[in-house]
């Protein structure tokens, strides 16, 4: 009499994390300001208050501690001059959710004159704990605009 054993080989595959990701929370993004204003007949001045532009970051996958850093460069600009909106404050930048950025800018006194705009581009550098890192950018937009 024979005994028969059976033999099961193989592996286990072990759990592994999935990548780095990070994404816009797109339902809570606020990537457009309108500073509207009455008709004055000279070049207004204008400061955003703070969280009038509001972006947060989703990040997923990889080891799960999660740090944030944010820059904010101008892209592009239309105005007469181009050189009418800058960065008033940064804000704080390490942080998933990004809403203490201020834009200085300025808007025409006349409703005659064309708005002035610019585009100003967020980026968010997710990096986590394993060496992972991903950036997301977003496109902001300032318009400043002469109402009658």
């Amino acid at each position: 009499m024979f005994d028969m054993y059976i033999v099961l080989a193989g592996c286990a595959q072990q759990g592994s994390a999935a990548p780095l990701a990070a994404s816009v929370d797109v339902p809570s993004l606020v990537d457009m300001v309108d500073v509207i204003g009455p008709e004055t007949g000279s070049v207004v001045t204008f400061t955003t208050v703070v969280g009038e532009i509001d972006a947060t970051v989703v990040a997923t996958g990889g080891d799960g501690n999660y740090t944030y850093s944010w820059t904010v460069s101008k892209v592009s600009e239309n105005s007469d001059n181009g050189n009418r909106f800058s960065v008033a404050s940064t804000g704080t930048t390490n942080a998933a959710r990004y809403n203490t950025l201020t834009i200085n800018g300025s808007r025409p006194g006349s409703r005659h004159d064309p708005p002035h705009d610019s585009t100003f581009l967020a980026r968010c550098n997710v990096q986590d704990g394993a060496g992972g890192n991903v950036n997301v950018d977003i496109n902001l937009i300032v318009n400043g605009i002469t109402i009658p």
